[in-house]
């Protein structure tokens, strides 16, 4: 017991002996810890060349029916998703007065028709004056419109699908009063998607000339942001919003067989920036994020390809708004930054790039 006692106090003394020495620790014994980081080669093509814009799906053959008279619901025979056939009756409103007048008018033209034959029968025998037989005609042709009024009322009393394609919407209930050109039913065909876009007027002046084709252009879901879908232009419109000041630009694409796209979803268009000259290729854009400022001075973290350590690099850029942002000094293409959490950097970091795995 003695001798375990003896071993203990030793083996403390000769820690407490190194820890009482004074010999500071070299910069070796403490190794900093390699941060991950975004990394980005300055003058690589990437999304930094392009524009991004909301969009939002909407569907090439969309009908939104109404009823052209009012009235109420008798009959709904669809519901939301169900697939319909064109000719399909959707619904219907309750008849029962429409058809009355209908009958109504039938008779009353029917009357008017006999008395116009009758006055014709008397203008050969020259016992009726032509300006009888003139009202007797336009009374006839009044009958006539009546008649046509209720069998449009009656039509328009029954909602029909216009083509083949699925109930994406119904707003109208059983036994609800439903008023004249009320949206009812929403029908979706199978003639496509398109993304839809509020372009500023600022690069519709860029645009003019790129041609009628996207080229370098995709378009990225919400439900999918791992996806590039290629898309087309198709139209745009030629007069600015009032309150935006932008134009409505549409794109056509192919829809994914492996991805379920409806009409409303949310996704990002992106585009190749429009080049004017050879003096915008020989731009460097880099993104706003790689970008921190130190009063009135701008500066990037440049990373040192064989050490990986970072270096405080003061740079000069164009005044510009947007997510990227041309360096006119400072930089020389290849050179390789960070481009997010700067202002978690300081000089001789040393950085790994990040990844999601």
């Amino acid at each position: 017991m003695p001798t375990t006692v003896l071993t203990l106090i030793i083996i403390s003394s000769m820690f407490l002996g190194a820890c009482d020495s004074g010999q500071p620790l070299s910069k070796d014994m403490i190794k900093s810890p390699v941060r991950p980081a975004k990394l980005m080669e300055v003058g690589q093509s990437s999304t930094s060349h392009f524009l991004k814009y909301p969009a939002v799906i909407h569907s090439q053959q969309l009908s939104v029916l109404s009823f052209g008279v009012g009235g109420m619901l008798q009959h709904l025979n669809v519901i939301e998703a169900q697939m319909v056939k064109k000719g399909d009756v959707l619904a219907e409103l309750d008849q029962s007065d429409l058809l009355a007048k209908l009958t109504s008018a039938r008779s009353q033209l029917k009357n008017a028709n006999a008395e116009y034959e009758r006055a014709l029968y008397l203008m050969k025998r020259d016992a009726i004056s032509k300006s009888k037989l003139e009202e007797r005609k336009s009374t006839l042709d009044v009958n006539q419109s009546l008649l046509e009024i209720a069998e449009k009322a009656l039509r328009d009393s029954v909602l029909i699908a216009p083509f083949t394609g699925a109930i994406s919407k119904v707003s109208i209930e059983k036994r609800q009063i439903i008023q004249p050109g009320e949206p009812a039913i929403s029908i979706l065909g199978k003639g496509g998607l398109e993304a839809k876009i509020n372009l500023p007027s600022s690069m519709m002046t860029k645009a003019n000339g790129q041609g009628r084709t996207a080229t370098d252009s995709y378009l990225v879901l919400h439900a999918a942001p791992d996806r590039h879908i290629p898309i087309a232009f198709k139209e745009s419109s030629l007069e600015a919003d009032g309150a935006t000041q932008s134009y409505e630009v549409t794109f056509s694409f192919e829809v994914p067989k492996d991805l379920i796209i409806l009409p409303g979803m949310n996704a990002v268009a992106w585009f190749k920036a429009p080049i004017k000259s050879t003096k915008d290729i020989k731009k460097l854009l880099i993104p706003l994020t790689a970008i921190a400022i130190d009063g009135e001075q701008k500066y990037v973290w440049v990373v040192d390809k064989d050490s990986m350590m970072v270096s405080r690099r003061n740079i000069m850029v164009e005044a510009g708004v947007g997510v990227n942002l041309s360096v006119i000094s400072g930089l020389e293409s290849a050179e390789i930054i960070v481009v997010a959490g700067v202002y978690f950097l300081s000089e001789g970091v040393k950085v790994r790039p990040w990844s999601k795995d």
